[in-house]
C-alpha cells in the first residue's frame, strides 16, 4: 500500500471536510473556509503535480469539497471518487478549466468553480512589456552585453 500524503489540518473538528490538492498563498482562503464550519486538509506533500490516485486518496471516504490545480487531470475518475465521497463542489485555482471535464463534473453533481479575472491586469502587463521589449530590442541588446561587444558609447555610433 502507498505511503500517505503528508496534510496539514485546520479546525480538525469542522462539520464539513475540505482538501486542497496544495497549499496556497495567504490566510484569508483557510479563514473564511474555518468560519464556514469546514475541516480543511491542505495537501503538503512535497510533488509537483500530484497524480490521479494521489488526489483519489486524499478524497478518501468522505469529502465535501476539493480546491485543485491546473496541473491536474479532473475528469471521469475524480469526479466520480469526490462524488462517492459525497462532495458537491470542485474549485480549480485557476483562470481556465481546461484540465476539468465539465460534462463528467456535471454527470457525478459537482459544481465546478474557477478564478476568473485574477490575471487581467497582469496579462494586460505582460503584453505592454513584451511590446516595449520587442520594440526597444531589450533581448538583442542583453546578449550584445552578455557578448562583451559593448565597446561604450559615442555620439556616432
Amino acid at each position: 500500500m502507498a505511503k500517505p500524503l503528508q496534510v496539514e489540518v485546520y479546525n480538525p473538528n469542522g462539520k464539513y471536510r475540505v482538501i486542497s490538492t496544495k497549499p496556497m498563498p495567504g490566510t484569508q482562503w483557510i479563514n473564511a473556509l474555518i468560519e464556514q464550519d469546514c475541516r480543511l486538509e491542505i495537501c503538503t506533500q512535497k510533488k509537483t503535480i500530484l497524480s490521479v490516485d494521489d488526489i483519489i486518496s486524499l478524497i478518501g471516504d468522505k469529502c465535501d469539497g476539493v480546491i485543485g490545480q491546473l496541473t491536474e487531470d479532473w475528469g471521469e475518475r475524480l469526479f466520480s471518487a469526490l462524488s462517492k465521497a459525497g462532495g458537491k463542489a470542485f474549485s480549480n485555482m485557476a483562470v481556465g478549466y481546461n484540465n476539468v471535464d465539465v460534462n463528467a463534473a456535471n454527470k457525478y453533481g459537482v459544481a465546478v468553480g474557477n478564478t476568473p479575472g485574477v490575471l487581467t491586469e497582469t496579462t494586460a502587463e505582460l503584453a505592454a512589456s513584451l511590446s516595449l521589449a520587442a520594440s526597444r530590442r531589450i533581448v538583442e541588446a542583453d546578449e550584445f552585453m552578455r557578448a562583451g561587444l559593448y565597446d561604450g558609447w559615442l555620439p556616432h555610433t
